[in-house]
């Protein structure tokens, strides 16, 4: 089902049945009649035909409507259909269901929405499945016996009380490569067979069937716990007695077969706003892991206190990153790496560097948001001013940014995203410093007049041939110049011109092999517009548009390699359209008038 806004009570699993009308009273304490229409199925599963109910009428959005245990044909096809209704009562289904598994009902696509309470009787199951969302504004209750499933990949938010045990899922790969995991529920165990073996077979189960560690905060000696001791027995010293999730805490985890693929967290899902205690032990070590509580994903932007952070980044471990697995890193919608958007999937571990320790940063309730990001999902960005330095080798690459914008200093600042290396060693790494020795994922700069210079560093995991790839320079205004300085070859490269440089490395870590020269000046012209300027195609044909004409406006379209296809002087109208006879593909169209600059990726057909 796409959509089932309920406006009153949805309550599973209660064997009574109400009078075809009832008197109701609105939001006003008015008294009305409201239509009870109770499904029989006797035809077939249709829901809009009238002799499948009872009166035989096909139900309103102003009418209650029960689903009764026990009919001939029950109404399979809801899973595509929206429904909207004021009162619900659907009882359980034993012997056909909507999923045809024996459970009550299902939920199973888009977005679900009770503003009012749901309770879940004893012997009655509600799931949510996957890339479903379901959002209860009143309470949940869930009754001893009843159950509620989400599925991996589902997402529930909460807006009131909530009560009961739920079971929510998290398929996680079996590719003995690491995550992030959180838990949305209050006191899980970790020791259930899942997570990590039963304690009867903790220690005589193999080393290679999983991983699970916790984050030292304090760095010392080491800054990974290990839920085994060195006798393989379980380390309850650290994770307790029994051993169990700390809610808000994130950790890293790895499973190679031996355990189910489906991990399932049971419990009362957490609910209400969430508030971390950010520790640190030494002054070098100064992050820390924690974790989504919610089963839904939340707003990164919402987060409050976010001023007791060293910098306002969060950083996650993605296994399915782009070039190979790495760290991706997100400050706002300008200030992020290409695999996150935002949005802290359900159950995701993710890394803070902590300012002050102690202090606290807080996740409103209000935060939440359903999102379909199955652990992280790509995020949109057109920033201007914003270069990516991608170091590669055939078969993998990692990236590096620098942006210039007004609110960036040369020193470390909040706008600048540490750099940290992938777990994974087969992954060519690179990075940009800053005051010399901090090595930065994102390094944000000011504006400049004059010249600058950026050294990069790089770490190969094996010798042999490697380039260097610089994208982005179409977001910028002309540059007079950008060069990439090799010190150890002793030699220079336009990368204006030609912007991939190829070179043979070995394999250990070069911090200063390569410096960045910005010829100079680097600005933007003034972003206020006249009027919205939009830019799209239609087959072969761009089409750039604003209400107040263009003011002496330059098209400049580049390819994805930077190279220039058309340079035009735009005629001052309404809308211009300009002709390009070249390859199927996404081409830059760069637009520069007197007050402002615009860019968009266009795909010409």
């Amino acid at each position: 089902m796409k959509n089932l806004i309920l406006l009153g009570f949805l309550i599973l699993g209660i064997s009574s049945v109400s009078n075809a009308f009832e008197t109701k009273e609105n939001t006003q304490g008015q008294q009305f009649s409201a239509s009870v229409y109770t499904w029989t199925g006797t035809i077939s599963e249709v829901w809009d035909l009238a002799g499948n109910w009872s009166p035989a009428s096909v139900p309103l959005s102003t009418d209650d409507i029960i689903i009764p245990v026990g009919t001939i044909n029950h109404p399979a096809h809801l899973r595509d259909k929206v429904i909207i209704c004021r009162n619900a009562t659907i009882q359980p289904c034993t012997d056909k269901s909507i999923i045809a598994t024996g459970l009550g009902f299902t939920f199973s696509g888009g977005e679900t929405v009770i503003d009012g309470n749901l309770t879940i009787n004893a012997n009655a199951t509600l799931v949510i499945s996957s890339a479903c969302a379901l959002t209860i504004n009143g309470n949940l209750t869930i009754i001893p016996g009843g159950n509620m499933i989400i599925e991996s990949g589902g997402s529930l938010i909460t807006n009131g009380d909530v009560s009961g045990t739920a079971s929510i899922k998290r398929e996680i790969s079996v590719w003995s490569r690491w995550h992030f995991l959180s838990c949305p529920v209050r006191s899980q165990n970790i020791l259930n067979g899942e997570f990590a073996p039963l304690l009867a077979n903790f220690s005589s189960t193999p080393s290679t069937c999983f991983d699970f560690y916790k984050f030292n905060s304090a760095c010392d000696p080491l800054h990974w716990i290990n839920l085994r001791n060195t006798d393989l027995s379980v380390n309850t010293n650290d994770f307790g007695q029994p051993p169990h999730f700390d809610v808000k805490r994130g950790y890293l985890v790895a499973y190679n077969g031996c355990l189910p693929l489906a991990k399932i967290f049971t419990g009362t899902p957490n609910t209400g706003d969430q508030t971390y205690t950010l520790t640190v032990g030494l002054p070098s070590c100064n992050w820390d892991l924690l974790g989504n509580p919610f089963p839904s994903a939340f707003k990164w932007n919402e987060v409050l206190n976010k001023s007791n952070l060293a910098t306002g980044y969060y950083y996650v471990w993605n296994e399915n990153k782009d070039g190979g697995p790495g760290y991706e890193a997100f400050l706002d919608d300008s200030h992020c790496t290409g695999g996150v958007n935002g949005n802290i999937p359900a159950m995701q571990g993710f890394f803070v560097k902590v300012g002050v320790s102690g202090s606290t940063i807080t996740v409103l309730n209000s935060a939440r948001i359903h999102d379909g990001n199955y652990w992280l999902k790509n995020a949109k960005d057109s920033s201007p001013n914003k270069l990516k330095l991608t170091f590669s080798n055939s078969l993998n690459f990692d990236d590096t940014y620098v942006m210039f914008e007004s609110k960036g200093s040369i020193g470390i600042d909040w706008y600048d995203a540490e750099k940290i290396f992938s777990m994974d060693d087969k992954i060519p790494q690179i990075y940009t410093l800053v005051d010399n020795d901090q090595k930065t994922l994102f390094n944000e700069m000011p504006y400049i007049n004059g010249p600058a210079t950026i050294p990069i560093g790089i770490l190969a995991p094996e010798n042999g041939n490697y380039s260097i790839k610089v994208s982005g320079i179409e977001s910028f205004n002309p540059l007079s110049g950008l060069t990439l300085e090799d010190l150890k070859m002793n030699t220079s490269q336009d990368m204006v011109l030609n912007p991939v440089y190829r070179f043979t490395a070995s394999g250990n870590e070069d911090a200063k092999r390569f410096l960045l020269h910005f010829a100079g000046p680097i600005s933007i012209a003034d972003q206020k517009e006249i009027a919205p300027i939009k830019i799209y195609s239609v087959s072969k044909t761009v089409y750039i548009s604003c209400a107040s004409g263009m003011h002496n406006g330059q098209v400049n379209v580049t390819n994805c390699l930077g190279q220039q296809i058309l340079t035009k002087n735009l005629d001052n109208q309404l809308l211009n359209q300009v002709q390009l006879n070249v390859a199927e593909g996404y081409y830059i169209v760069k637009l520069q008038t007197d007050v402002t600059v615009k860019t968009a990726k266009v795909y010409i057909k």
